[in-house]
């Protein structure tokens, strides 16, 4: 079956393959700071593909956790990362118990977290810096955490960070994003790194769907008599289409992004793509304002069709630059290609959602597809 211009047989392939190896993969392997993502993106592969084998693995990698309680302390990207899963466990199983262990992470951010002057989240005190990873690793969380209880300002706070990592690393020329920015030297590292603007991508996207939900459509969490909540949905949205709109112009005809994207003598990555094709899917799925939809589909494809082929025989992501310190472009092209467990977490997420959108698309238009969020969660 074709779906614009995307082999959903072939995705549906692929994503089990993936699948079944990731939950395998991330109950064996050493821990690792992106096994939170993948956990997740075990959770959105079991919707896609209907089936419970996913959701067993993530419960069986958590569960322990769950027992022990989270660590909220040591290395920011180790404990962050693990609210967004414990909300998704807490919406599928509604224990209060997940929801807990998000909330302690969260409020732990919120209270104790080191932050520049106007408040964006610093992962590394007691350097003033702001790295563009952390959009992802805290928004889309603590605006999830605020629906699900119902707390508006948890929800701005959300919005917050993705407009105040945007005030810091937007590179004015662009409309993409500089790794990380020094915010007591008011400077930033010397390149546009893929992964990291993909990271951003989802960031928005994500905070946009709860967004959305609460600005647009009546009765969920009450009016919006300051307007402030519209106002940082139309700023989030004028920043992720201006960033996607370039994203599109930098792809490769391989689907792929190079891993400086704006260097095309860097060598091609995979984890970007995975990244961008979520961020695009739900661009064009939501008709953002000012997103060039047609070119959008077509990157849209390019890169899913990309991500299958990165898939190998037996289950594994491939072509995956690993972590990756901000320094100069030499070094960034450097980085070892192979798998990690964020961008498969992120690739499953990719894969499903292209899936889930081919056999159940929203109503058409702007408007109907904006209150089609009250049916349908980002996975």
């Amino acid at each position: 079956m074709q779906s614009a211009g995307i082999d959903i047989d072939e995705v549906r392939d692929a994503l089990e393959r993936l699948t079944a190896n990731a939950g395998r993969e991330l109950l064996v392997k050493q821990p690792h700071w992106g096994d939170a993502i993948l956990c997740g993106g075990l959770l959105a592969a079991a919707g896609a593909l209907k089936t419970d084998a996913p959701v067993e693995a993530a419960h069986r990698w958590f569960d322990p956790k769950l027992a022990a309680g989270p660590r909220t302390s040591g290395w920011f990207w180790f404990w962050a990362a693990e609210a967004a899963p414990a909300l998704s466990f807490h919406i599928r199983t509604k224990r209060p118990e997940y929801l807990e262990y998000a909330r302690k992470i969260i409020e732990t951010i919120e209270t104790t977290a080191t932050r520049t002057p106007d408040g964006a989240i610093v992962p590394h005190p007691p350097a003033l810096e702001v790295w563009v990873d952390v959009s992802y690793f805290t928004a889309p969380a603590m605006a999830t955490y605020g629906d699900v209880v119902g707390d508006r300002a948890k929800i701005e706070w959300a919005a917050d960070q993705v407009l105040l990592h945007a005030k810091y690393l937007t590179d004015p020329a662009s409309g993409l994003l500089w790794h990380v920015a020094y915010v007591d030297k008011n400077t930033h590292s010397p390149c546009l790194w893929a992964r990291g603007n993909s990271w951003f991508s989802l960031a928005c996207a994500n905070v946009l769907a709860i967004l959305d939900q609460q600005d647009r459509v009546p009765g969920i969490r009450g009016p919006d008599p300051s307007g402030s909540l519209r106002k940082k949905l139309d700023a989030i949205e004028t920043a992720l289409v201006r960033q996607l709109n370039a994203v599109i112009e930098l792809q490769d005809e391989s689907g792929l992004w190079h891993t400086v994207i704006d260097r095309p003598d860097s060598y091609l990555e995979a984890s970007s793509a995975a990244g961008f094709a979520s961020a695009l899917g739900w661009g064009i799925f939501f008709r953002f304002r000012g997103l060039d939809l047609a070119r959008a589909q077509g990157a849209h494809a390019r890169a899913i069709n990309a991500l299958c082929s990165k898939i190998s025989s037996d289950g594994q992501f491939t072509s995956v630059s690993q972590q990756t310190p901000p320094r100069d472009f030499d070094f960034y092209n450097s980085i070892e290609v192979g798998t990690a467990p964020y961008a498969t977490g992120i690739c499953l997420r990719a894969l499903s959602n292209a899936l889930i959108r081919s056999r159940d698309p929203a109503p058409k238009g702007n408007d109907t597809n904006r209150v089609w969020l009250t049916k349908v969660k980002l996975s």
